[in-house]
């Protein structure tokens, strides 16, 4: 009967506290990045890649809203973030302050940047909303943090 009760426990929490508004920006971040997946081909790696990036995201969104059981423990109320509304105006004016180039591949790709740095600010929102933040949702916010610090560091 333990291990039983384990098992709910562990499936009734699975997407408590996590946010499909950040994965749906993510979303609109690689598929504006990617874009040049027909125009260019570099290597095969970076090719897969790209595709990976797309499908994975493509298939968290479709289990965090339409996969039991996760989609059963989404909260989709706590995830009310105006998201392309706020999010992607303000890329796109930080874009036109501060970007790479005009010319259309190098003003994407400026946009890309600008909207993945603010991307997880639904997640943000949604776990100030909860007050009460799970572990596992505390370390995919740390690891999202971590990612972007070794992305600055990259450049």
């Amino acid at each position: 009967m333990s291990n039983l009760n384990f098992v709910l426990t562990v499936e009734c929490c699975l997407l408590l506290g996590l946010s499909a508004k950040s994965q749906e920006i993510y979303l609109v971040v690689f598929l504006v990045r990617y874009s040049d997946l027909f125009m260019y081909f570099v290597s095969v790696y970076n090719t897969l890649m790209k595709i990976f990036f797309i499908t994975a995201t493509v298939l968290i969104l479709y289990l965090m809203k339409y996969k039991v059981p996760y989609c059963t423990t989404y909260d989709s109320l706590g995830d009310q973030f105006p998201h392309f509304k706020a999010l992607i105006p303000i890329a796109l004016v930080a874009t036109c302050i501060l970007n790479t180039g005009w010319a259309p591949w190098t003003f994407a790709w400026s946009f890309s940047l600008w909207l993945e740095a603010i991307a997880f600010v639904p997640q943000i929102v949604m776990l100030h909303k909860m007050r009460v933040v799970e572990n596992l949702t505390s370390h995919y916010v740390a690891c999202l943090g971590l990612y972007r610090f070794f992305y600055i560091l990259n450049w």
